[in-house]
């Protein structure tokens, strides 16, 4: 080992802990409290906008369908089947983004609530087709009706920006699906 180089073993929280002076030794006097928290350097970074945007939309979104018992799983996974009839569970996986055992536990959990029916398939019984039962359908229009509401008051703070703006979140959207 060189002279004056220390070795980087372990974890980078180790070597931190190892090298560190005081940190009384390093720092200058702080003020007694902060008024204001500066966010500048965060609020240049892109993933810290979209998350902090995301999560506010997400509260919104989880309370608009709290209001109805489902999450936004439920209300994803009911608006694909009314769109989709006969689609079936692999196929709402692999558009939501959820696997196999977690979908089942939420395809379940909106059966025994007769949302949901599932049907075998004809031509290979181990397909599970699923269609929205007559209350699934009066729940989701009216589930619907309330997330079309709080989307126009979204719409309404973007302004005539919204267009360009979904089409830049498209772009970005399909980051996802590039090999």
């Amino acid at each position: 080992m060189r002279m004056g180089h220390i070795a980087r073993t372990g974890t980078p929280a180790a070597f931190v802990a190892r090298t560190a002076m005081p940190v009384t030794a390093l720092a200058a006097p702080l003020p007694d409290a902060v008024t204001e928290v500066d966010q500048a350097r965060l609020l240049r970074l892109l993933g810290y906008r979209i998350t902090r945007t995301e999560l506010l939309v997400r509260r919104m979104f989880q309370e608009c369908v709290a209001a109805f018992d489902l999450k936004p799983v439920d209300f994803s996974l009911l608006m694909l089947v009314d769109g989709n009839p006969g689609i079936n569970q692999r196929q709402i996986g692999d558009v939501l983004h959820v696997s196999p055992p977690n979908l089942a536990i939420v395809v379940a959990r909106l059966v025994k609530r007769r949302l949901l029916r599932q049907v075998r398939g004809r031509q290979d019984r181990r397909m599970q087709h699923l269609s929205l039962t007559a209350s699934g359908a009066a729940l989701l229009t009216a589930a619907e009706a309330e997330v079309r509401r709080m989307e126009q008051q979204l719409s309404a703070v973007l302004g005539s920006s919204e267009a360009p703006l979904l089409r830049a979140l498209d772009r970005l959207d399909r980051l996802d699906s590039r090999p």
